[in-house]
Order: C-alpha cells, then structure tokens, then sequence
C-alpha cells in the first residue's frame, strides 16, 4: 500500500467501505474515524500506509477486528512520539500484528496498555516468558518496600500488578503458553504481592507501637494460603483463600496487633475508590470464636484436633506459608500432617469421608459448558484429586504434594492412578484451565461458561487457535467431550475410593523376593530414576543385611520393606539416585544396627528424608560416618535432638572423652579429632534441616575449635610444667604470680563465624617475662625461661593440630602468623604486644585483622588487658584518605585469580562485606560500641549506631548471611574449591537441592544479584566515606 492509496480511504467514503470491508470490519464508521485518528497522530503518511499494509495482512485473522481497529487508534494517538512507534511497526512485522491480538482479546488488557504504553515496550523485551518465583517474589518485594513512604501505596501496587499482568497475559495470548505455566505465573504474582502488602503491614505496626528490634522480632506469625494460590494453580482474578496464625514470645501481643497487620495488608490491596486488587478470604474457621483470620497456633491446633471437619482435612492438603516467619508456617503444617493424613480412621473419619464422597456424588447442576462447575469440570478435578490424597495419604507418603497436577503425577507414580486415568485428568485439566483463562481474558473473570452467541463462540474458538470452517462446532465437541471422559474417570475412582484389597507394593515384594526377575528390577527401580538396575539392587539387599552377627537380619529386611516404598521415592527425587543409594549403603554399613534405624524412619518418616539428603548431598558427613564405624548413636542423636551443642556442653563431652581415653591408653588429638567429628556431624545434620540459623551454626563451630584448643593447650602445659617447672611473672603488677598462655583468634574464628572447614588464625600470648620454678621439689626439672616455656607450648599446639592423621588433621594453621612482625618468636608478651600496637606504622592486615580479634583461651585478666589493648590500638588509627584508598586497593588486589563463581573474592563477594565494615570500624576507631568481631553483629552495631544506612545494613547482612549460607552447602559437599559454585551441572544441581534450591541456575541467579548489589554498596560507601 502506498500514500496515494492511503489518502483515497480518508478521502473517498466508497474506496473506504470496500477496504474496511475487505477487512472484516463491520462498523464503518468507527473504523474511518480510527483511520483518521491514525493519520492526524503525527505519523507521517508513508508509515501510515506501512500500518494499513499490516492490517489488511493481520485483521481479519482476530478474533474481533473492530475493537483491535478502535484500540489500536487509541493506542497511536496517546503515544508519545507516534512516528517512532510507526518506525517500529516498520522494521519489526510482529509488533503490530501482536498489538492487534492483544487489544481483540480484552478490553481490560487494551486499556492497561493504552494507560501504560510503557508496558508494551516491557511486553516486547520480556517476550512474556515466565519467570522464576524466587526472582519474581523478590524483584516485586523489593520495589514494593522502596515504595513503603508513598501515601498512594496502592496505585504503586496497582501499577505493579498490571504491569505483570500483562505480561502473564501477553504469555498466554501470544506465546500461547500452557494452563499450567499461566496458573503457576498469576500465583507467583498474588503470593508476591500479599507477601509485601504483609510486610509492609508489619514495618507499620512496628512504627506504630514504636518497638525496638528486639520487640519486633516478638510479632511471630506466618500467613499461609489454600486453594488455588497454595496449589500454584490460580486463574486470572481468583479469589485468595488464606489465614493468620501467631505465637508471640510476649504474651504483651495479642490477637488484636497480628489481626490489624492482616487488615492493614488487605488495606494496601485496596484502592481508594474501594476496589480490591485481590479478592482475599479469610473465612477459613480455625477457632470457634474468631472470625478475624487470625488464630493462636495453639488454638488452631487444639481446634482442629477437637473439632476439625474432613473438609477442613482436605482443605489444608495444599496449605503452604506464603508470608511471615515461614518456620512457623512449616511448623504448624507439619503438625498438622498427622491430622490430615490419619493411618487408622476411627468411625468420625470414615463417616466424614463417606460424607465427603457423597458431595462429591451430588456435585452442583451446572451449564454443560461450565469449564469449572460441570461434571467432569476444574473444580470437580481439584475436588476428587483432593479426596483421593485424604483418604491414601497416611499410606503413601509420595501423594501428599501440593496442586492438581503434581497430585495427579504422584498417584499415578504410587500406583492409585493408571495411566489413562492418569492421562485424561492431566489433559482434560489442562485444557479447560486454557479454555477457562481465555474466557476471563475475552470477557472478564468471573466467567466459566463457554458463551451461547455464535460471534462470541466464534470469536473464542479463534483466540484458541481453532481453524476451519467449523471451528464453532468443533469447539464445543472437544469441551463437551472432555468433560465427558473427566466425568466418567471420577466416577469409577470415587466407587474405587474405599476399595480395601490394595496390591502390595512392588517395592516391598523387590526387597522380600529372594530372586526378583530382570523385568521385575527394571520394572521397579527405573520408575525412581535408577540407571543401573543391578547395582542398585545389590545396594538393596546390602541395605535388607546386618553385618553384625548377633543382629537379626530377617528383623532388618521386615522393617526395610516397610520403608522400601518411601525411601526409594525419596531417593529418586535427590539429583544422582544411584550415586545417592551407594552411599546410603556404605554409611549404612559403617553404622551397623541397620535395623534400628529402619524402624526409626517407619515412625518418623522425616528422619528418613534427612537421610537420604545427607547421603546424596554431603560427602563431608558422609567421610565423618565412615570413618568412625558404629556411630549411629552418634546419628540418632543428630536425628532426634532438637538443639545445637552448647559450650558447657562441649566441655562436658570432651571431659569425658579425655577420661576415657586416659583409661584406655589412646591419644590426646586422636580423641579431639573424634570429638570434632562427632560435633561436626550434629552441627551439619541440623544445618541440612535448616533448623538453625547461620550465627548459632557458626558459633557451635567456634566453641568446637575453642574446646579443642583449650584442651590441646591445657594438656602439653602440663607435660611442660612437669619438665620444667610453673612459669612465673617476675616484672609488674603480677610479679611473683603464675604466667598462663593467653590465644587470640582472627579471622572466622575472632568473628566466631567459621565454617566446617575455615582455617584457624592464632596469636600465642602470654603474661610476662620470667622464668620457670620446679611445683614439686623432690621432682627434677630444667627451669628455662617463660619466653621459652611459652614459644615451646605454642609450637606444640601448632604441631598437635596440623600433624596429618588417619582420619585427618584438626585444624589447618597458619604456623607463620606472628602477632607482630614475620620474624618474632611464635609468641610474645603482652606488654610486648601492647608496646608493638603502640607502633603507628604497623601494616594495613594487622590493622584490618584486629577488627575482629577475640581471647579465646586465657584468664579474664589476660582477657580484659588484651582486649582494652586492641580497642585502644583501632581507637587511635588515623582513619584519613590514606586508610579508604589503601583498603580499597588491597580489596582490589585480593581480587586476583578469583572467578566470578568464587563467592569469597571476586567482585561483591563476603570480603567486599567484610571490608566494608572493618573499614567502617577503623574510621570510627573509638566508638567502642561497634568494635564486634562478628561481621553481622558488627553490622547491627553500625546500624544502631547510625553510622551504616538502614538498608545498606540490612542488605548486607542478607547477603553476607545468603553468601555464607551458599559457602556452608559447598563445605559439607566437600569441593575442592571451598569458595568457588562448582563448575560441573551435577554437582551445582546438588548444592541447589542441599540449599533447598529447586533450579540450580536459580542459585547461580540469586548469588549473582547479591553479589552484584554488594559491589555496589561497596563503591558507594567508599566512596563516600
């Protein structure tokens, strides 16, 4: 098409009939005037005949061209600079046609792009793919909390969710996305969006009772969804089913404080005008008197346990924690589990469940074409996949997952479903979800029913791809059919439903049968991802075998059948199953008392779980087990007890453990190494459950390695006294009295922040200058200096905990490290020390080390001196130009040779944090109050101190906490690199799932992010400063 062809339309009412015609359009009129909007937009005449061209090539094609023509004008018209948009249809031939399919299908989404034609650009950019939930959930949360000031929070939040809504749409339209990736995006979107309205509302009640951070961390709750948002599986404008539980530390909260936060939360959701941006119900009943959302956990449960109904049973099977503390959440869930999932039914249960089938049998009239409501409809689906987890749950640990689809995989997986049952229920949901979206899409959400006017059948028919000239016809035959065929498997699985002559399972006949056949072990363990057959069977039977002989191996095989099913499933979920089920079977046999633990995971299938995860994920803890056979004490207490070690604890232990060894003639540092192990193996077991947080981990870690060094010190003081007598203080206020050593830990261990593996930083002090005297005088020694006693007692403690033994050496030391310059004695005086520190020229790395310098071992005296000595060296640093460029420079040479998967040194990395705060803590040297050795404890000092920024802090400690987190999954895998994400797929795919971490690329994404943000507040801060 050309100008000149152009200008007859505008000009000639004939010529424009024909052509508008030749288009499909139906109302003359307005789509002369839009021709004409078009025109007069600015755009130059020769792109609008480029735009006329593509008309007549895409209009006819939609599903409504006179509504695409109007919208389309519109659009132009409010554009800001309508001749680069007519540019752009020029060179890009899909633009224009998408626009066209988009502004035909809704009048919703052509008005949100009118309103924002920024979005269209965001549209093109992002393609409308999906995006992860971990990265949507926190992109949303953190443009949401930038915005927690603005008094019209939610028009911001409005923005927001059209902005996504659009792309979800422009996914399902255009990229023509399945039901399944739509639902689960409109989820991700709602949860992200109530999860900040929930914080926000939170960060209110906080400045509105003015609490410190202590009291805040007292407002202990978690929000938890049902339905559709619970399942991943929400429409467009579904309404969000969801409740309040709260278990405040202070009894001064009551429900009144948790039930404003949710109202403020629903507060934000809602617009000025009274408009919902979700539509959220909160009458699930979890308490006989309140009606608010929120319940006391204690309540809830008691409430449930008394007066649950079976539909409330059915209802929390999807129930998830979306905001708030989500150990709660969890927490609650899990004891609820029991509940919903009843092994022995009492005459309640079943009468409850026979109530339940019989609904199901009355299942409402609908129209015949009610994609949801119908028989064989969406809610039908949802409804019988529910009953069928109910009521085989306690069985079938495997089915009790979360959404239709995924339910429908399980039991198909744990035999309760066939292969077309299977089948037909995936498909026929499938389908109807699509039919149902679009049907919300071209009229509005509320709409279930396929509509009776041919134009709109028709119309519909088109958006969904049908083509022909029965498209209408063929439609509605594939609808009614599917509802059909859906209809008529529910039946026959509801009258299955209390059928009690259930097959064994395979799994348990593959572990009892002395001689399973080739297809049975194929049959059986491809099925859970297992590619040699053979070997895993022989693993099997290894596992079915106690190898100690007064054990019974006929008990340990019962109770492993037991099991078979659950721990096979459990094994098939891990990223290498056969790699996983090998070391279950080497850890197993190192172990011994096979079946006790068997017996163990029938009861408490949860410590199955963690098993599996420590066999398929941690090789550290993996070594520990078999290097130390017959330690399933060991484990079972790591199983069982809910508490990390504490340091009177540790002593206890390792006292003893010292006793024991005296008696039995073993060595000191074979015992220590043991004692290590043993405490490793507790603090990484709890670490694998996440039961704990990073700081409590870390600090067990460092109470481990303090009790190991104090007793290494203590004993070869002894052995030394015993050759050359007590050393004592001849100079000074402590003339005439005893010398003792006095360790000062750096690094990770000053910080009491160590990981499994971080080396051990030790300066060696002790209190004076003097010499030796015999304790006993009918016992001969070599009297010597306290100089010499000392650096002899130092050498021996580096020896002691470095020689390479035969399951390894304590701790990796540094045996050069001296507390003043690289050619002193290992160790020193205090009042040598002091006078060094008193050098105004002692290196950058020492200044920076004594950040986090911390008296691990000595008297409170040596402690007091040592550390006022430090405080009073950082207080006196002159914190000019000099320090900032220094410190950044040797950040930046610390760089060297580290890739960007190195999570310590390379760019944004935990030293960019450390740094930071050490700098911080040099520059304001005598703020005593911020001189922690920990990195986040002495970030939450300069946050209390207003000498870091709100947020800065905040992210920082996020981040340093995430990073560490990462840092921590990569010790207990044991990789070679110890900083470093691992380069191969397999082993990256098993710190995702060690994490918790469903996509590894997820992980590598987040880590990037952090890193990323951290480098940026490193130069900001530097800058700055």
């Amino acid at each position: 098409m050309d100008t000149e062809q152009i200008i007859q339309i505008l000009d000639s009412p004939t010529v424009a009939r024909k052509w508008f015609a030749s288009l499909g359009l139906q109302d003359m009129r307005q789509a002369h005037d839009a021709i004409t909007a078009i025109a007069e937009s600015g755009m130059t005449l020769d792109l609008v005949a480029v735009v006329g061209e593509q008309l007549e090539a895409a209009l006819s094609n939609t599903a409504k061209p006179d509504q695409a023509l109007k919208f389309l004008a519109s659009f132009t018209t409010l554009s800001r600079n309508p001749i680069a948009l007519g540019s752009l249809w020029e060179r890009d031939l899909d633009a224009l046609p998408t626009l066209l399919i988009m502004f035909s299908a809704s009048n919703q989404i052509a008005e949100l792009l009118i309103q924002d034609p920024e979005g269209y650009d965001l549209l093109r950019m992002t393609d409308g793919q999906p995006v992860d939930r971990t990265i949507l959930i926190d992109e949303i949360r953190t443009e949401v909390l930038q915005l927690a000031g603005d008094p019209d929070i939610s028009r911001q939040l409005e923005r927001i969710r059209n902005r996504e809504l659009l792309r979800i749409a422009y996914g399902d339209l255009v990229i023509n996305q399945s039901a399944d990736v739509i639902a689960n995006q409109a989820s991700i979107l709602c949860e992200a969006l109530l999860q900040s309205a929930v914080e926000l509302a939170s960060h209110k009640a906080i400045r509105k009772h003015q609490l410190d951070l202590k009291s805040a961390e007292e407002l202990f709750f978690s929000v938890i969804a049902l339905g559709g948002l619970a399942g991943h599986q929400l429409s467009y404008g579904a309404t969000l089913k969801v409740f309040l539980i709260y278990q405040p530390n202070d009894s001064q909260w009551d429900e009144q404080i948790y039930t404003n936060i949710l109202n403020d939360a629903i507060g934000f959701l809602t617009l000025p005008n009274g408009v919902k941006l979700l539509d959220i119900d909160l009458s699930f009943q979890l308490s006989a008197q309140n009606v608010s959302g929120c319940t006391h956990i204690n309540d809830a449960i008691r409430f449930l346990d008394f007066s649950g109904r079976t539909w409330q049973r059915q209802e929390l099977i999807n129930a998830r924690p979306i905001a708030g503390d989500q150990r709660l959440g969890h927490r609650f869930l899990q004891h609820m589990e029991k509940w919903i999932y009843r092994r022995y039914l009492n005459r309640a249960d079943i009468t409850g469940i026979k109530a339940q089938k019989r609904r199901l049998h009355r299942w409402e009239d609908a129209d015949q074409l009610d994609v949801v409501h119908a028989s064989g409809g969406i809610h039908e689906i949802n409804f019988v996949v529910q009953f069928l987890q109910l009521i085989n749950g306690a069985n079938f640990p495997s089915i009790r997952v979360r959404g239709t689809l995924s339910a429908i995989y399980q039991l198909h997986k744990a035999g309760l479903l066939s292969q077309e049952e299977s089948n037909v229920l995936r498909d026929a949901y499938l389908e109807l979800k699509r039919i149902h979206h679009r049907l919300q899409i071209l009229h509005d959400v509320g709409t279930t029913t396929i509509p009776s006017t041919q134009q709109a059948q028709s119309a519909l028919a088109q958006s969904l791809g049908y083509t022909g000239p029965e498209t209408v016809n063929t439609l509605i035959n594939d609808t009614t059919h599917r509802l059909q065929v859906s209809q008529q498997i529910l039946e026959r699985l509801l009258e299955l439903s209390f059928d009690d002559d259930q097959d064994t399972e395979p799994e348990v006949d593959l572990i009892l049968d002395p001689e399973p056949s080739e297809e049975m072990l194929d049959e059986v363990l491809s099925k859970h991802n297992f590619n040699d057959a053979n070997s895993s069977y022989q693993y099997l039977m290894d596992l079915a075998t106690e190898r100690i002989p007064f054990l019974s191996t006929r008990r340990c095989r019962h109770f492993l059948a037991m099991i078979a099913p659950r721990l096979l499933e459990a094994i098939s979920q891990t990223p290498d199953p056969d790699m996983t089920l090998a070391n279950l079977s080497t850890v197993s046999d190192s172990l011994g008392g096979k079946g006790v633990l068997w017996e163990l995971f029938e009861v408490n299938p949860a410590t199955l779980n963690l098993y599996v995860k420590l066999c398929s994920n941690s090789p550290y803890l993996i070594t520990i087990l078999t290097s130390y056979p017959g330690m399933i004490d060991e484990l079972l207490d790591c199983l069982i007890l809910d508490h990390l070690p504490t340091k009177q604890s540790l002593r206890r232990v390792m006292n003893e453990l010292v006793k024991g060894a005296q008696i039995e003639g073993q060595e000191l540092i074979d015992v220590i190494l043991a004692f290590k192990h043993a405490q490793h193996l507790r603090v990484g077991v709890r670490e694998i459950l996440g039961k704990d947080s990073l700081a409590d981990s870390h600090k067990s870690l460092s109470d481990i390695i303090e009790v190991s060094l104090q007793e290494i010190a203590n004993e070869h003081f002894h052995l030394l006294v015993e050759k050359h007598g007590e050393p004592i203080v001849e100079q000074g206020e402590m003339a005439g009295e005893p010398a003792s050593l006095t360790l000062v830990g750096l690094g990770k261990l000053g910080g009491q922040e160590p990981n499994f593996h971080s080396d051990v930083d030790i300066l060696f002090l002790y209190d004076g200058a003097g010499n030796t005297r015999p304790t006993n005088r009918q016992h001969k020694t070599r009297p010597t200096s306290n100089h010499h006693f000392f650096n002899e007692l130092a050498k021996r403690i580096l020896q002691s905990s470095t020689r390479t033994r035969p399951h390894g050496r304590l701790f990796d030391m540094d045996s050069k490290l001296r507390a003043t310059h690289q050619h002193a004695p290992l160790a020193i005086s205090i009042d040598d020390y002091e006078d060094y520190l008193k050098n105004e020229k002692i290196p950058l790395w020492q200044t920076m080390g004594l950040c986090k310098a911390r008296v691990i071992v000595g008297t409170d005296q040596a402690q007091q001196r040592v550390a006022g000595i430090i405080a009073n060296r950082i207080g006196k640093v002159d914190a000019n130009a000099d320090l900032q460029s220094q410190m950044v420079q040797a950040r930046l040479d610390s760089e060297s040779g580290a890739t960007d998967r190195n999570l310590k040194r390379f760019q944004g990395g935990t030293m960019d944090v450390e740094y930071i705060v050490q700098f911080l803590q040099l520059l304001h040297g005598d703020n005593t109050a911020i001189q922690r050795p920990g990195t986040v404890q002495a970030l939450e000092s300069l946050r209390e101190q207003k000498l870091l920024e709100e947020d800065d802090a905040t992210a920082l400690i996020k981040s340093y906490i995430f990073l560490r987190r990462v840092e921590s999954g990569l010790r207990l895998m044991d990789t070679t690199h110890r900083h470093d994400l691992p380069e191969k797929a397999l082993e990256l795919e098993k710190l995702a799932s060690l994490l918790g971490y469903e996509s590894p690329q997820s992980l590598v994404t987040v880590c990037r992010r952090y890193r990323q943000a951290n480098r940026q507040r490193f130069n900001k801060i530097f800058s700055r400063s």
